[in-house]
């Protein structure tokens, strides 16, 4: 167990640090909901999987920026190796800024469009030379 701990922390397998521990995370906040769903099922006396009535997104739901979120993050995950991890996010944190600054009926402030370009830069590069050049941790 332990040879195996030391060969996982080698500094070749540090960028899978995040995606493991963001895994885990996500398990750890999975389980408290499925605990908390239990417990109010219980109490109120119904079933833990009730259908009748239940509706996934409620009405009036942003449809442009739910599925265009969704599009816009697997795009995302599919340019990852192709353009690497700081020009992937600069662009697809771009496109994010832009799709939730949208107003329905109106065109993009040149302001805003600025500010988000700059927020996709800054913030990208920003991230990546924080952890490769100072924490000596490698991105995608």
């Amino acid at each position: 167990m332990q040879k195996m701990l030391r060969e996982w922390l080698k500094i070749r397998n540090m960028h899978l640090f995040f995606p493991y521990l963001i895994g885990a995370i996500c398990l750890i906040l999975l389980a408290i909901i499925i605990i908390q769903r239990a417990l109010k099922c219980r109490k109120d006396g119904t079933p833990f999987i009730n259908f009748k009535g239940y509706h996934f997104f409620k009405e009036g739901y942003d449809k442009v920026k739910l599925w265009g979120s969704v599009i816009l993050f697997v795009l995302y995950v599919v340019c990852l190796p192709i353009l690497h991890f700081a020009w992937a996010s600069v662009v697809f944190i771009f496109l994010f800024n832009v799709l939730f600054e949208m107003k329905p009926g109106k065109l993009f402030e040149v302001k805003s469009v600025l500010i988000s370009a700059v927020i996709a830069f800054a913030g990208s590069w920003g991230v990546w030379y924080l952890f490769y050049q100072i924490f000596n941790i490698t991105l995608p």
